[in-house]
C-alpha cells in the first residue's frame, strides 16, 4: 500500500507540474489574436529533451522532469539470478526532476535528482537515487565544456532515456546489458560543432568499479556515483554525422580500466587488477515522414576477467545463487546489434487533415500519435570466456528478442505504452531459455 500511495502522490504531483509548466511555457501573441504558442523541446548535445530544458528557455532558470510508470505481469519462468532486478521487474516507478540555473549567458548550472522503486512479486524490492549535477561553459559553437556528474555520450538510448524518446515500455537489453544505460560518471566533457554537418564530443571520467561486476550483465554494476580522487582516468569520445536531411549517424566509445588498484592473490602471487574495458559503440537514427528508424551496434572487450572472478568471490548477497565461491565469470568479449522501425499510423486514419484543435494539460489532437513499432535485438554477453574461467558456472544472456508494441501519444510529452517480447536465450546453460513478456507503462516529460 505505502508503494500505491507514493505512486499516486507522485502522479498527483505529476499533474500539477505539467499544469503548471504548461501555463509558464505559453505565451501571448498580441492582445488580439487571442492564441498561446508553446515552447517546442529541444536538445542540448549529451541531454534529452527535458534535461535541455534550461539551454533553451528565456527564464534565469528552468524546472523539467519525467516520470515513468510500468507493470509487467508476473513469468513464471523470469530468471531471477541475474542479480538486476531492473532486468526483471514486475513494477517499476521513476520519477525525476531537472533544475537550471543560467548564472550568465555562458556558464550554465544543470541538475537532476531521480528516485526509482522496483519490485517484483512483492518479495524483491529495491529503490535507487540518481544525482546528475554539473556545470556547462558556451565559450564558443566549436567548444564547450561540462563538468561534474553527467551522462555519458555513447550508445543512443543514454542521451535519450526518458521515455517518450524511445518506443519500447523500457530500454533495449542491447542498451542495458553491453551498454550500461542510465550511465553517468563524475568527470569533464568537451563539445561542439566542427562544422555544419559535423560535431564531437570528448570527456574523461573516472571510470567503473569492478568489485560490483555481475556476470549475467557485464560492466552494468560497475556503474557508481562517487565523488574520489580516480585511481585512473577514461576516456570517452563521439563523432557525430547530420549532413543528411533527418539522418544522424553517430559513434562513440568508452575506454579505461575498472580495477580501482585492486589487488587479488593469484597462484599465491598478489597481482593488480585493472579491468582494462574497450567498449565501441555505432548508432543511426532516420525519420522518413511519419517512419521511425533506429539502428544500434556495439562491441566490447573486458580484460582481466580470471582476475574479477577472483575479486568478486562472496562480494554480492546473491553470489550463493549464481556461482557458489567461484566468483563472477564475465564475457572478455560482448557484442550486441539491433534494429528498430516505427511508424505514426494516426494521420492515415484521420479523415479530415484539418482536424479541430482539441487541447488541454492531458492532451492535444494535433500533438497526438499512434506509433506501431517492432525491434529485433541480438547480444552476447559472454561471447568469447577467458580460458582459465571458462568451466565455472555462470549467468550468460546469449539473447534474441523480438519486439512488438504500440504507442500511444496523448500529446506531444505524454505517452501510453505496451509491447509483447518473445525473448530466446541461447545459453545451453538456462534451464528457461524462452521468455514470453507483456509490457505496459505511461510516461511523461515536462
Amino acid at each position: 500500500m505505502t508503494k500505491l500511495y507514493f505512486a499516486l502522490a507522485v502522479m498527483v504531483l505529476m499533474a500539477a507540474n505539467v499544469y503548471a509548466q504548461a501555463q509558464n511555457d505559453t505565451i501571448q501573441k498580441t492582445d488580439d489574436q487571442r492564441t498561446v504558442e508553446k515552447l517546442k523541446y529541444q536538445q542540448q548535445p549529451g541531454l534529452a529533451l527535458a534535461a535541455s530544458k534550461i539551454f533553451f528557455s528565456d527564464k534565469r532558470y528552468s524546472i523539467s522532469g519525467f516520470g515513468e510508470f510500468n507493470y509487467v505481469p508476473v513469468q513464471n519462468n523470469v530468471n531471477t539470478d541475474v542479480g538486476d532486478l531492473e532486468l526483471y521487474y514486475s513494477g517499476l516507478y521513476r520519477y525525476a526532476t531537472f533544475f537550471g540555473y543560467r548564472i550568465t549567458d555562458k556558464l550554465i548550472w544543470n541538475s537532476e535528482f531521480q528516485i526509482e522503486f522496483l519490485h517484483y512479486k512483492m518479495q524483491e524490492t529495491h529503490h535507487e537515487i540518481v544525482i546528475e549535477a554539473f556545470f556547462d561553459y558556451l565559450y564558443k559553437d566549436y567548444l564547450k565544456a561540462r563538468v561534474g556528474f553527467y551522462p555519458l555520450t555513447i550508445g543512443y538510448v543514454n542521451n535519450n532515456d526518458e521515455p517518450v524518446m524511445f518506443y519500447s515500455v523500457n530500454r533495449s537489453d542491447v542498451e542495458r546489458l553491453i551498454i550500461p544505460s542510465t550511465w553517468i560518471e563524475f568527470g569533464a566533457m568537451f563539445y561542439g560543432n566542427i562544422s555544419k554537418n559535423w560535431s564531437y564530443a570528448l570527456g574523461f571520467s573516472q571510470g567503473l568499479n569492478s568489485r560490483n561486476y555481475l556476470g549475467g550483465t557485464w560492466i552494468r554494476q560497475g556503474r557508481e556515483i562517487r565523488f574520489d580522487v580516480p585511481k585512473s582516468i577514461s576516456i570517452n569520445p563521439q563523432i557525430n554525422y547530420m549532413g543528411i536531411k533527418n539522418l544522424t549517424l553517430s559513434a562513440s566509445g568508452y575506454y579505461g580500466n575498472s580495477g580501482q588498484g585492486e589487488m587479488v592473490e593469484l597462484n599465491n602471487e598478489q597481482v593488480e587488477v585493472k579491468g582494462n574495458i574497450n567498449l565501441t559503440t555505432a548508432y543511426a537514427k532516420y525519420d522518413w515522414g511519419n517512419f521511425r528508424f533506429v539502428t544500434v551496434g556495439t562491441y566490447g572487450r573486458l580484460g582481466d576477467t580470471e582476475k574479477i572472478a577472483e575479486l568478486t568471490k562472496d562480494n554480492h548477497p546473491s553470489s550463493d545463487r549464481q556461482v557458489g565461491n567461484n566468483g563472477q565469470v564475465l564475457g572478455k568479449e560482448v557484442y550486441g546489434y539491433l534494429f528498430e522501425l516505427g511508424c505514426d499510423i494516426l494521420p492515415y486514419l484521420r479523415r479530415n487533415d484539418s482536424i479541430n484543435g482539441k487541447k488541454s494539460f492531458l492532451f492535444n489532437t494535433h500533438e497526438m500519435k499512434l506509433s506501431l513499432f517492432s525491434r529485433y535485438e541480438r547480444l552476447n554477453t559472454h561471447h568469447s570466456i577467458h580460458q582459465d574461467i571458462q568451466s565455472l558456472p555462470r549467468i550468460e544472456n546469449n539473447l534474441e528478442i523480438l519486439t512488438f508494441g504500440v504507442n500511444f501519444n496523448t500529446k506531444e510529452n505524454i505517452v501510453l505504452k505496451a509491447n509483447y517480447q518473445h525473448r530466446k536465450n541461447n545459453f545451453v546453460g538456462d534451464s528457461n531459455p524462452i521468455n514470453n513478456v507483456f509490457e505496459t507503462g505511461i510516461g511523461f516529460i515536462f
